[in-house]
């Protein structure tokens, strides 16, 4: 008995000694972290996601309780502060995976950092999910991966960004297996208003992933038909493995998912500020952040790049190699692609070659794009290979890299200030589009024939009626304008939905002198070709439209007819006609209208635009002219 009396009281007396041994410290790094303010620290507040505000309180814009280790976490970062060191010295949990230093490496790095602490003022930390996951990724190096804008898809008009993480032994050959980070919104709708409506009211939660690099190749440069653009970082791997860190602490949460501004690009500034601390990315895009501009910014900071990749997409291949063939290599082509054993005889020895690799590759293009059968074009797809195989191997050219990637194309957001006349009077406007780029837009850097505008608003003071009026308001308008090849049959269409003053009197009829607002929707479809050379796109629409105000004859009136239009792309500027005519049901019959527009441009950032408008109806006619400053930020 005394024995054992003795054995409890010196277990007591350690259990006592080793508390106390633990208090010291704990209260030494209490001390410290208040003394260094680090509970208000940028970095600290990054990692748990401190962005919004409360009234006076900043507030994490993560939810979910398991996010934090205090119950107060989510609006009280010195509490999260205290109630993590105080869990470095607590009682380490059952499965090690649970203890605070697995579930939060990041934040347990940089505090450790921060305050000193050693490895031998803790008990070794063993967590072996995050080792093995840390592991399997192997970081070395980033890449920040840039997807050109896919106007079919409404989740993705402005682009698309990911993080690519290398592995030591990688090159450009075997890139394809490295992970890539990802942020999207958890979705499986595929219907466009709905998943449009929904990202941009925050309906849809969004999440990060890890998965293979090669499948988002494959989604993208395949079945998309997306360029992708590889911007490689000059990240260490020291703060490549913080960045996965705080990507770690992030499993499992979802934040709203907000098309216009918590989106792909955003969330992935939020990464790479955890990755190199006093890097503060997301400060620059307070309301809306658009993939493009996101790029910029990161490409901002002092050596960052190392160097840019450009991989072409599948469809942005087969139209260079369909341009460069003769027309008579394509048409054996397309014949060797629905039959294999069609005969080749009447080509040279190399145009056989050409075109049997050009087969290949139309087939391909078609079987992703689910144009032919499943079962069938597999084998078809073999006997190609084996019958090019026969010829002698010959190097074949890639798609050039264009001069201009889209870092270093013009800003999203745009002001045009302009004076002009127009219904017998002089006017100054202003222009103001937060995103993203129209037709008379400069295309270096953006795919050539989409336009996108969105929440465009155009103002207009008439000097002597001494009236301010919305000359029209753009909530969205989109033109997709794809060209057609041998080989590529794409339909290109528009789209457009706003508030416009259109040329109509109080009783509704055209007028020379008046204008009234009016609501509208516009769509159109049909085929765009290029003429001769890249610099000329030209398109034919069957254009409809919808119009609805209370001076129109019946509050109301549709109009549906042809719309023809060419776009030239030049060293120095850009050039558009548009002319369309559309019969209306109302009393005024068919309106004929003609618009050009040339675009000067200074720089990239800088130009100078002129603008025509003409309109015709029941032998009446206005136009009117404006010239403007275009200031892209």
């Amino acid at each position: 008995m005394t024995l054992y009396l003795s054995r409890l009281v010196c277990a007591i007396g350690l259990l006592t000694y080793s508390s106390l041994s633990l208090a010291i410290p704990l209260d030494n790094w209490r001390q410290q972290a208040k003394a260094q303010h680090l509970a208000s620290h940028p970095y600290w507040q990054i990692l748990l996601r401190y962005e919004k505000k409360q009234g006076d309180t900043l507030v994490s814009s993560v939810e979910q309780a398991s996010f934090f280790v205090s119950s107060d976490g989510r609006t009280n970062a010195e509490a999260e502060l205290t109630a993590t060191l105080e869990s470095l010295v607590a009682t380490p949990p059952a499965k090690a995976n649970d203890a605070v230093a697995c579930r939060f490496p990041a934040r347990v790095a940089w505090l450790r950092q921060q305050l000193n602490i050693t490895e031998s003022d803790l008990a070794a930390a063993n967590c072996p999910a995050f080792s093995t996951w840390l592991k399997g990724i192997n970081p070395h190096e980033a890449t920040l991966v840039f997807a050109a804008d896919y106007v079919n898809n409404p989740s993705s008009m402005f682009g698309h960004t990911l993080l690519r993480i290398d592995a030591p032994d990688q090159t450009e050959e075997t890139r394809l297996l490295a992970y890539a980070v990802n942020y999207a919104a958890q979705t499986n709708t595929s219907n466009g208003l709905e998943f449009a409506y929904k990202g941009l009211t925050g309906g849809y939660a969004g999440a990060f992933s890890v998965l293979p690099y090669y499948e988002k190749v494959k989604e993208y440069n395949d079945f998309e038909n997306r360029d992708l653009w590889e911007y490689q970082l000059n990240l260490t791997p020291a703060e490549i493995k913080q960045g996965l860190a705080h990507l770690w602490e992030m499993k499992g949460v979802n934040l709203p998912y907000y098309f216009l501004s918590s989106n792909c690009s955003y969330q992935l500034l939020g990464l790479l500020e955890a990755a190199r601390p006093n890097t503060y990315m997301r400060r620059d895009f307070p309301v809306y952040a658009i993939p493009t501009d996101t790029l910029r910014r990161v490409l901002e900071e002092k050596n960052i790049l190392k160097k840019i990749v450009y991989r072409p997409a599948n469809g942005t291949a087969l139209a260079f190699h369909a341009q460069e063939n003769s027309p008579a290599i394509n048409l054996t082509a397309k014949q060797l692609a629905a039959n294999p054993e069609f005969s080749v005889s009447a080509l040279s020895t190399t145009e056989q070659a050409q075109a049997y690799e050009m087969a290949y590759d139309y087939l391909y293009y078609q079987f992703l794009a689910h144009e032919v059968d499943k079962n069938s074009t597999p084998p078809k797809l073999r006997n190609l290979l084996v019958k090019r195989s026969r010829y002698p191997a010959a190097e074949r050219a890639a798609p050039p890299r264009p001069h201009i990637d889209p870092a270093q194309s013009h800003n999203t957001s745009r002001f045009i200030w302009g004076a002009g006349y127009g219904h017998n009077e002089a006017f100054a406007s202003v222009d103001y589009r937060p995103a993203y780029h129209d037709l008379l837009d400069n295309d270096d850097g953006y795919r050539r024939g989409a336009a996108i505008d969105f929440l465009r608003v155009q103002l207009r003071y008439y000097s002597e009626s001494q009236q301010l009026k919305l000359q029209r308001f753009t909530f969205v308008s989109i033109d997709s304008l794809a060209p057609r090849n041998d080989f590529q049959k794409p339909l290109s269409w528009a789209f457009a939905l706003g508030s416009q003053q259109a040329a109509v009197d109080d009783q509704g009829r055209f007028s020379t002198t008046e204008q009234h607002g009016v609501a509208f929707i516009d769509g159109g479809a049909g085929i765009s070709s290029k003429l001769n050379t890249d610099t000329w796109l030209c398109y034919g629409f069957l254009q409809g439209q919808l119009q609805g105000g209370k001076h129109l004859d019946d509050g109301w009136r549709v109009g549906l007819g042809p719309r023809v239009g060419c776009r030239q792309q030049s060293s120095i500027g850009q050039l558009l006609v548009d002319v369309q005519s559309l019969y209306h049901q109302d009393s005024n019959k068919l309106l004929h209208t003609a618009k050009l527009g040339y675009q000067w441009q200074i720089n990239t950032n800088n130009a100078i635009r002129l603008n025509t408008h003409f309109e015709q109806q029941q032998q009446r006619h206005w136009q009117s002219g404006e010239l403007g400053w275009v200031k892209y930020f």
